[in-house]
């Protein structure tokens, strides 16, 4: 009866997926297998990697996509659900999901990045009596004020500094400003006279254009 009753699944898995032109393996031994390879099946060219049951949504799961999105997939109606779910309160309950899903991305993606490609494109200045004891790679805009009173600290310090220019949109002339320290002969005199407000006289070199879309990228 026992054997009987798995073949019986079985052949109901078989004619579901068929019905749904699906090319998921399935495999009897692993529940999380036949619950993927439902989901797959409605989005078959959707790359995810983590899914769940939804709590708020009977019969539908949550697929969390690795660009950072959030959907509701229902294998049995064959629907798929874009967008918030809210409560009659206003309160968005995907929106907390799609943060953690994020944040747990971007940790994943930091402990994935290797110091050699931190300072790969980093523009290199040492501080203090030149026998730096720390490294430190810092991601700048040179018009941001926060990250002038940072670099200030670092200035006073026997320190090595890997800097990687970020200008920010908000900055109008942070681009222009990273393109003159990466151009000059001294940079960090530039970066000086740059935070000084004092005139810069460099040309903005083809190199440095290269250099600060590789600190960007």
């Amino acid at each position: 009866m026992k054997l009987f009753t798995t073949l019986s699944i079985s052949a109901i898995l078989a004619l579901s997926l068929n019905a749904k032109e699906s090319t998921a393996v399935v495999s009897l031994q692993n529940k999380s297998d036949i619950e993927k390879s439902y989901v797959q099946s409605v989005i078959p060219n959707t790359q995810f990697t983590k899914y769940e049951k939804s709590k708020e949504l009977e019969g539908y799961y949550k697929v969390y996509l690795d660009n950072g999105q959030m959907l509701y997939v229902s294998p049995f109606k064959n629907l798929i659900i874009f967008g918030e779910i809210w409560t009659a309160s206003g309160q968005s309950l995907t929106q907390n999901d799609v943060k953690n899903w994020q944040e747990h991305l971007q940790n994943e993606q930091i402990k994935s990045i290797s110091l050699e490609q931190l300072t790969k494109n980093a523009l290199e200045m040492s501080f203090g009596n030149g026998k730096s004891k720390y490294d430190f790679v810092i991601f700048t805009d040179p018009e941001c004020p926060f990250c002038k009173k940072a670099e200030d600290f670092f200035a006073t310090k026997d320190v090595r500094l890997h800097i990687n220019f970020l200008p920010l949109e908000m900055h109008p002339n942070a681009r222009n400003m990273s393109l003159q320290i990466l151009s000059s002969s001294d940079p960090k005199s530039t970066a000086q006279k740059i935070k000084n407000f004092e005139p810069v006289d460099v040309e903005i070199t083809d190199v440095a254009k290269n250099k600060l879309s590789k600190m960007e990228s």
